[in-house]
């Protein structure tokens, strides 16, 4: 009987569409490059359930009553069906996902990916229980033996592997798959698979044929051709029987072959003679293919066993039920021998029987309902712990460390040896070091003062000082105990073990600390003598890790912790963890994003979205370092992986800070982004440029007509040289009324800094102490985690106590103990933006100026001295009266006009002398000075 084909229809948008059949063999699922799911009951079905997962959707497969969709965010999502909620990820990849493949008989997961990568992984997700190196190009298809024992995979640099799973060894490597760079641009897919018994073959297609090789000697057992096939087979198919094999040609053929004897049953050409990117055997066994194509469309073919289909489907149904009559007619002796077998334990207790004398329902059997109940989710598994910029341990050339210091390479050759060269970016720090890897380590963490070097087994710490004569010191852990990360920093060196516990030592090898972490470890990071250690404060939840950072300063005996939460992109990992080079934590996650945390603001703030700086889809980011004075970050570039190459070497590339703010295409907001991270970031600001960026931000707010923004604005900055120029720019635009408000803002900021002040929880924020190990007088540990601006700031914030010189008054009338009054003391706000880069600026320059409020200007007479210094006058000389003052201030100002020059020097002098203890003492000559004066 020959093959009967159902005519087309449309299932989705043109482009790669994937198909696949429901274990029962009721529904039939399909995905497409429109990002719909669609299920459906035949080919006929007029109305198929759909749900959108995402943009677009390549691969689909049903295992165990639940679907696995590759999405567009490159991770394999599970569902539930046929609910469809979402039950999960199982694993992520750097690119699109390619295929998705299960069998009856196996319960894993054969996923491929466009950035070379193949994976097995379990239907519960977490870690791949197998991946399938050396791949150099996109992997196409997957192929795994029933029995678990081989995987075969295709890829695009023209190579199909079979590998050992037991091994992980390479058993057969056939040429038989075209040369593509992307996975969009293949035209053969070169799916292959086992046959699903016992997988005794591996059939894969080989241009215009099929080749069948042996899984024991991996010969080639036969071959499927025909005549009439045209151009290259895509992809071949075994019947869930195995007795038949099913190809599709780039053209749109479909044929049919008999296993046994070879023959081909029939051939299909398509009607548009579209490429088929997908097949699936219905598994009832009735003979029923289903397929799709690149256009979108769905076909059925059907009596491919050369049976009728309907007549295997109606078969297949009387017998079901058959069996459902024996089932029904056996139900007596089943509940018999059940009510008997509870009846007979007497601890056993039957939660059914006791709801059924309770509520008086219908006692039946409720074990089978127990298997269809849908199980809690699960939550994806913890962490792993790694190191920071290292590249996986497996490879045979790999990184072990990569930052602002130096390189560390590790190369393992093919006879077990293995050595280590440290590579200085300043060659003036120390020369390169080529050492014999004989303990086998496989982590390293380089500073400038030392190199530290583990292993988890032997669990041994080494350290190499790069100090002086380069002494190298090593530490055994108890046996117990396996190291799990390391870190070394030019004041510190910490390991953290499996016992949950961090170790810290000098760099010379005192041992310093042992610390209790309150999780496991994930990653470990320094900065001078300060730890930022890394693990997991709760389980993971069902897509996100719960990671918290201890920051661990040490000084002498002292130590201070702080405990911060890491934020993460949902479904994200922790990739990277590090310092800037003025101490503050850094981070990255899988997603490419880096975070900054301030220390002064205790907030983490995105500055780098790596993403938006990629060419590629399948591109990713490997960190390095955070400068905060250049404002950039270094990153390596990887093209279709997730970590670098060590031949070539590979460039380093510099990456602005940005920070994510909205509409960063317009000028507002690039003026905005500058404020925000001038404000947070230890920069090398210019101060014209900063007032410029704020002058600019005003004269946009004039612009727009929004006069409150602009005052806005200036309150926010609170910059007193800033305030005249904004002011004098909207007399200039006519605006007298804004420029009249801004007149009047000084004097309402100094009127308002008791109000303020008032605001006690800021206060306490902007006074806390968060890493100072010691006290005020003795603030060492200060510049090695806050930045130099913010110990700058707490020092010019505190005011000098010094002796107030004692001023005379006409009448005689003085108060010495009078606290004097500052008149130029600038009002701050703990929400400034700019108070690190204008305020303290402009501050710490008028504080350099010698200048003298009371001097007359040039040419000024008494009446304008006088009316612009009086609220001054008044302040210093409270006790007198208006006449009283006025007489008192023509006398300064005289003084002032008779000897402008020395007026510095003659104030200085007189202050000196009033300070003197003796002011009333008779004249006395120089000599009696060195009088002898006899004790009493």
């Amino acid at each position: 009987m020959k093959i009967d084909s159902k005519p087309l229809r449309y299932a989705h948008a043109e482009g790669h569409t994937d198909v696949c059949y429901s274990e029962d063999g009721r529904h039939i699922i399909t995905c497409g490059h429109d990002g719909d799911v669609r299920i459906w009951l035949d080919i006929e079905d007029d109305d198929p359930t759909s749900h959108c997962v995402g943009e677009s959707a390549l691969a689909v497969c049903f295992k165990d009553k639940r679907l696995y969709v590759a999405t567009d965010n490159h991770a394999v999502q599970a569902y539930t069906f046929p609910a469809f909620d979402k039950d999960g990820i199982i694993t992520r990849f750097t690119a699109p996902v390619t295929q998705i493949m299960s069998r009856p008989k196996i319960e894993v997961l054969g996923c491929t990916s466009e950035n070379m990568e193949a994976k097995i992984c379990s239907l519960e997700g977490g870690a791949p229980l197998f991946v399938m190196p050396d791949h150099k190009g996109p992997v196409l298809s997957i192929a795994i033996c029933p029995n678990m024992k081989y995987a075969a995979t295709a890829s695009g640099d023209g190579i199909l592997r079979v590998l050992d799973i037991d091994t992980q060894k390479m058993v057969k490597e056939l040429s038989c798959v075209p040369k593509i760079n992307t996975f969009y641009a293949a035209k053969v897919l070169c799916r292959m698979d086992f046959e699903p018994s016992e997988g005794k073959y591996l059939a894969y297609p080989n241009n215009r044929e099929i080749i069948l090789l042996d899984s024991n000697s991996w010969g080639q057992r036969m071959t499927f051709s025909h005549n009439t096939i045209k151009c290259a087979i895509s992809q071949c198919l075994f019947s869930p029987c195995g007795q038949f094999l099913a190809g599709s040609t780039v053209a749109g053929q479909i044929a049919v072959w008999e296993v046994q004897s070879g023959a081909c049953m029939d051939i299909i050409e398509h009607p548009t003679s579209h490429n088929v990117s997908s097949m699936a055997w219905s598994p009832k066994g009735n003979g029923v293919l289903v397929y799709c194509d690149v256009a979108g469309q769905m076909g059925m073919l059907q009596n491919c066993y050369g049976k009728d289909s309907n007549k295997i489907s109606a078969d297949a149904e009387s017998g079901d039920v058959e069996s459902v009559e024996r089932m029904d007619d056996n139900d007596e002796i089943v509940d018999d021998l059940i009510q008997n077998y509870e009846s007979d334990d007497d601890n056993g207790i039957s939660l059914e029987k006791i709801k059924n004398e309770t509520l008086g329902l219908v006692e039946k059997d409720s074990r089978p309902e127990s298997r269809v109940m849908t199980a809690l989710p699960s939550t994806i598994p913890p962490q792993a712990p790694f190191q920071p910029s290292s590249t996986p341990s497996h490879l045979e050339h790999r990184y072990m460390c990569w930052n602002d210091v130096g390189i560390v390479r590790c190369h393992n050759a093919e006879n077990g040896e293995s050595t280590i060269d440290v590579e200085f970016h300043d060659s003036n720090l120390h020369h390169g070091i080529h050492l014999n890897n004989y303990l086998n380590h496989t982590m390293a963490s380089l500073s400038t003062h030392v190199l530290a070097m583990a292993c988890e087994t032997p669990s041994k710490l080494v350290c190499i000082s790069l100090v002086g004569s380069s002494k190298e010191w090593s530490v055994t852990l108890p046996d117990t105990e396996e190291v799990l990360c390391v870190t070394a920093a030019s004041g510190v060196v910490a390991c953290a073990t499996n016992a949950r516990l961090l170790r810290i030592f000098t760099p010379m090898g005192t041992q310093r600390q042992v610390l209790s972490l309150p999780g496991p470890v994930v990653c470990l990071a320094s900065f001078n003598t300060t730890v930022f250690a890394v693990y997991h404060h709760t389980d993971p939840g069902l897509s996100d890790q719960h990671l918290a950072m201890d920051i661990i300063a040490f000084n002498g005996r002292q130590v201070r912790s702080k405990t911060v939460f890491i934020p993460l992109t949902p479904g994200s990992k922790l990739a990277w963890i590090g310092t800037s080079d003025a101490g503050s934590p850094c981070t990255c996650d899988s997603t490419g994003i880096v975070r900054l945390y301030d220390v002064t603001s205790a907030i983490w703030l995105p500055i780098c979205d790596t993403t938006t700086h990629s060419k590629g889809a399948s591109d990713s980011w490997f960190m390095v370092s955070v400068n905060e004075q250049a404002q950039k970050l270094c990153a390596i570039m990887c093209r279709g992986a997730t970590f670098p190459l060590t031949a070539p070497k590979p460039i380093v590339t510099e990456l602005p800070i940005q920070i994510p703010v909205c509409e960063l295409d317009t000028e507002k907001s690039q003026y905005e982004e500058q404020l925000v991270r001038w404000a947070h970031t230890t920069s090398d600001v210019d101060v014209k440029a900063a007032r410029e960026t704020s002058l600019k931000l005003f004269a946009l707010a004039c612009r727009s007509e929004i006069e409150q923004r602009a005052i806005e604005l200036m309150e926010l900055l609170k910059d007193d040289r800033l305030l005249p120029l904004a002011a004098k720019y909207a007399s200039r635009l006519g605006r007298m009324h804004l420029a009249d408000k801004l007149s009047n803002l000084a004097d309402s900021w100094e009127r308002q800094t008791d109000k303020l002040n008032v605001a006690t929880h800021f206060q306490e924020l902007d006074t806390q102490e968060t890493y100072d190990v010691t006290s005020t007088e003795q603030d060492l540990n200060a510049s090695l985690i806050i930045p130099q601006k913010t110990v700058k700031k707490k020092i010019e914030n505190v005011t000098p106590i010094k002796p107030v010189p004692i001023k005379s008054s006409p009448g005689g009338a003085r108060n010495p103990f009078k606290k004097q009054q500052d008149t130029n003391k600038n009002v701050q706000s703990p929400l400034s933006l700019t108070e690190r880069t204008l305020v303290e600026v402009h501050s710490t320059a008028e504080a350099t100026e010698n200048h003298d409020p009371l001097k007359p200007l040039a040419g000024e007479t008494f009446v304008d001295w006088f009316s612009r210094n009086r609220q001054t006058l008044e302040q210093q000389n409270p006790e007198m009266t208006p006449s009283e003052l006025t007489r008192h201030c023509i006398r300064t100002f005289k003084s002032s006009q008779t000897n402008p020059t020395e007026g510095s020097q003659k104030r200085k002098l007189d202050e000196s002398l009033e300070e003197s203890p003796v002011t009333n003492a008779p004249k006395q000559s120089k000599l009696s000075a060195f009088a002898f004066v006899k004790k009493d």
